[in-house]
């Protein structure tokens, strides 16, 4: 499982990086009509001679790029796995209490049972030797 999971990261972040070329690519592309995003119905047009356009739009794709990239994992990260580690260690701890208040309880039984197996392993072993020595 280990190697499916390295092949599906490894073809996400592909496909991050290759979105982010594209992108690039089409901010950068030359000849052709100017480039036309409309967004939320807001328009923009962003021309070849605007060099602060082309700046915008390329910080921003670098900044889509480092929240596709870092942000979205480590949100993933901290809001799937930990509350999961989390209910994980308060279930452990809830056996390791429960485990330890029975081994409270039946220590008697268990000194008594750790007895009687010393003594009749003592006894089997006795045994064993009086038929082999006869």
């Amino acid at each position: 499982m280990k190697t499916l999971f390295k092949i599906l990261f490894i073809g996400t972040a592909l496909m991050v990086l290759a979105a982010m070329f594209g992108g690039f690519a089409l901010l950068h592309h030359h000849g052709g009509s100017d480039l036309h995003v409309v967004l939320d119905d807001g328009e923009f047009f962003l021309g070849g001679s605007d060099f602060g356009d082309w700046l915008g739009a390329s910080i921003g794709l670098f900044v889509a790029g480092i929240v596709c990239v870092i942000v979205v994992p480590l949100v993933l990260l901290l809001g799937v796995a930990l509350p999961l580690l989390i209910v994980g260690g308060v279930l452990a701890l809830m056996v390791a209490c429960v485990l330890g208040v029975g081994a409270v309880l039946g220590s008697p039984l268990i000194l008594l049972g750790l007895l009687l197996f010393v003594v009749l392993r003592n006894r089997r072993r006795s045994m064993a030797a009086q038929s082999s020595a006869v």
